[in-house]
C-alpha cells in the first residue's frame, strides 16, 4: 500500500472514531441515559470542522485528486462531486458550531435543532468517506502510476508543512485525545455523568478496552 493511500484511510478512521462516538453520545443524550456535556460538543466541532477543511481535503483537492484524474479521468464525475462536497462540509459545520451556540444559550429548547443538524451532518460525512473508498481510492490503486506515487507520498508525508499551521498532526492528536477523555464510557474514558441507578461503574481496565474498538 501507498503511504499517500494508508495516511488518507489513517484520516478516514480518524475521523469516522469521532463521527462514531458523536453519533452515540447524541442517542443516549436523546435516550437520557446521559447529561449533555458541552465541551465535548466543543471539542468535537472543532474536530470535524478544522482537522477535514484545513489538513485533509487540501491534500485531496491539490495532490491526491488532480493525480486520479490525470490517470483516470472517467472519474471525473465523482471528484467534481467530492470537491464540492468538501465546500459543502464548511457550510454544515459552520451550522453546527451556530446551533451548538443556540443550544448553549437556551439548554431547554436548543438540544433538538442541534441534535438534528448533527445527525444530517454525520450521514452526510460517512457517505462522503465512503465515495471516496469505493471510487477514488480504487482508481488510484488502478491507475497511478509509480512516479505519481513518488509525488503523492512526498506531499502527504509531510504532515507539518507549516502551511496547515505549527504541528498540525500533533495539535489534531491532542484534540483526538481531548475528544476521548471528555466521551462518557464506552465511547471514552470519562465515567457517565447519570449512571442508570444501581448499575456499578465500569472498572477502568474494561472501559479502555472498549474505547480502544472505537479509538483506531
Amino acid at each position: 500500500m501507498s503511504r499517500t493511500i494508508a495516511i488518507v484511510q489513517r484520516e478516514h478512521r480518524a475521523l469516522a472514531a469521532v463521527l462514531y462516538t458523536f453519533d452515540h453520545v447524541l442517542a443516549d443524550i436523546r435516550a437520557g441515559k446521559v447529561t449533555a456535556d458541552i465541551a465535548l460538543f466543543d471539542a468535537i466541532l472543532s474536530y470535524v470542522q478544522d482537522f477535514p477543511d484545513r489538513f485533509h481535503h487540501p491534500k485531496e483537492d491539490d495532490v491526491l485528486f488532480p493525480l486520479v484524474l490525470k490517470r483516470a479521468p472517467e472519474v471525473k464525475p465523482v471528484v467534481e462531486e467530492l470537491q464540492a462536497q468538501h465546500h459543502e462540509g464548511i457550510r454544515l459545520t459552520s451550522q453546527l458550531k451556530w446551533k451548538l451556540d443556540a443550544w448553549r444559550a437556551d439548554p431547554e429548547k436548543g438540544f433538538a435543532q442541534f441534535d438534528a443538524a448533527a445527525q444530517k451532518f454525520i450521514e452526510w460525512q460517512r457517505k462522503h468517506m465512503a465515495k471516496e473508498e469505493r471510487t477514488v481510492i480504487p482508481a488510484a490503486r488502478e491507475k497511478l502510476t509509480a512516479a505519481d506515487w513518488v509525488a503523492a507520498d512526498a506531499s502527504f508525508a509531510d504532515n507539518d508543512d507549516p502551511i496547515f499551521g505549527a504541528n498540525p498532526k500533533k495539535l489534531y492528536d491532542q484534540l483526538l485525545s481531548k475528544i476521548a477523555s471528555l466521551a462518557p464510557e464506552p465511547y471514552g474514558l470519562a465515567a457517565r455523568h447519570e449512571p442508570k441507578k444501581g448499575e456499578p461503574e465500569m472498572a477502568e481496565h474494561r472501559r479502555e478496552e472498549l474505547v480502544q474498538l472505537h479509538w483506531i
